[in-house]
């Protein structure tokens, strides 16, 4: 019987694209596999015994897509078009930014470099091609719930994304891939990377792949939870490009690693080298936490300051009192009455009250990330005075 392998090969043309890093296993046969049956990234179904279960995912997940582009997209792209300047650097920072890569494509999408960090995998993307199917079927209801969650209330779950550290569904690769399908982007590569101690990135051959096989990566945070696939698949770099552009468009990089960014992790790590080697950035935070609020957050938070050139946060992201003191200021939109994580947040939410009601109300039609204590939407910038 035929297999959902058939994709790899029946299915869709593959076009490859020369290697800037032929050291590297470049995963783009899996990668395009994953961005048509999990990303729903085309219209026709696949062929195969499957392509029924793919249809019905793929049936709800365009439904989610359609009311993510009527909810957010439309009213946040005109938003952050008329909001953003032009002339901010080309390289984006998401710290804490699981499942990210869709709304900062929408708030930054001049860029030619997305940095995404968090908790999650990548994900080993060579498993869907092989799940019977049963196990594809609740791989996909899984995904759909998580993404599905993300793409109506742009926000994710701890919880929902977690349940992707294991099974044939990549965690971060997917939706990664649901971004492009989102904005009309395709992938034209993938590389499995390592941040080496300087700073630089090593991609991974497919002997060093191999050979890290039955290395199992475990948690990065004690509440987190273990991956069931090879550490090799933590960390990736997806490049992109424009759907049905020739090859000579321009090529976007995605790159996502999996890093705990408390003081104890960051404190000499070569991420943190990395980070400071892009020079200055535009950054992204969203859903965070509040982490940004805490002491032992505090490297992060000093990075951030002495090397960003504009932020688009939620409440999660900087206070004033850091703000100020690093000689920026905050313009705030929506309303914000307290941190619902956080039981109020204390004087460190107080303070963020204060700083909405200093200013004159801006309205703010769309979530971004977390709502208040009370359910509303809100929305900071942060800049230089």
């Amino acid at each position: 019987m035929l297999r959902l392998t058939i994709l790899y090969t029946a299915a869709f043309t593959i076009l490859f694209v020369s290697s800037a890093h032929p050291e590297g296993r470049d995963f783009i046969r899996e990668a395009r596999l994953i961005f048509r049956a999990v990303a729903c990234a085309d219209e026709a179904a696949p062929a195969g015994i499957y392509a029924s279960t793919v249809r019905t995912h793929c049936r709800e997940m365009r439904a989610h897509i359609e009311k993510y582009r009527n909810n957010f997209m439309n009213k946040a792209g005109l938003f952050f078009a008329g909001l953003v300047p032009a002339d901010l650097p080309h390289r984006v920072v998401i710290p804490f930014g699981g499942g990210d890569l869709l709304p900062a494509l929408v708030v930054y999408p001049y860029a030619s470099e997305y940095t995404t960090i968090s908790l999650e995998g990548a994900g080993d993307p060579r498993r869907l091609g092989h799940a019977d199917r049963a196990r594809l079927a609740a791989a996909l209801e899984a995904f759909r719930s998580s993404a599905g969650l993300m793409l109506l209330s742009n926000d994710s779950s701890n919880r929902s994304i977690r349940t992707l550290e294991r099974g044939p569904v990549p965690n971060q690769l997917a939706y990664a891939l649901i971004a492009l399908a989102v904005t009309g982007y395709e992938p034209v590569s993938l590389r499995f990377i390592t941040i080496q101690p300087d700073g630089r990135i090593h991609y991974l051959s497919g002997a060093e792949i191999d050979a890290r096989e039955d290395v199992r990566g475990r948690r990065l945070k004690q509440s987190w939870v273990d991956s069931d696939y090879s550490v090799a698949f933590r960390s990736m770099e997806l490049a992109f490009r424009k759907k049905g552009a020739d090859a000579s468009a321009p090529v976007i990089i995605h790159r996502h690693i999996a890093f705990n960014l408390d003081d104890r992790h960051l404190k000499g790590s070569g991420l943190l080298a990395h980070l400071r080697e892009k020079g200055r950035v535009a950054v992204m935070v969203k859903g965070a936490s509040y982490l940004l609020w805490m002491d032992n957050f505090k490297l992060l938070r000093e990075y951030l300051l002495s090397h960003m050139a504009y932020m688009v946060s939620d409440s999660t992201g900087i206070l004033p009192r850091h703000a100020r003191q690093a000689g920026f200021e905050e313009i705030t939109y929506g309303r914000f009455s307290g941190a619902f994580l956080t039981n109020n947040g204390g004087a460190d939410a107080a303070s963020l009250r204060k700083l909405w009601r200093s200013q004159p109300y801006r309205p703010l039609d769309f979530r971004f990330g977390y709502s208040d204590i009370h359910g509303y939407n809100h929305l900071m910038i942060t800049r230089p005075k």
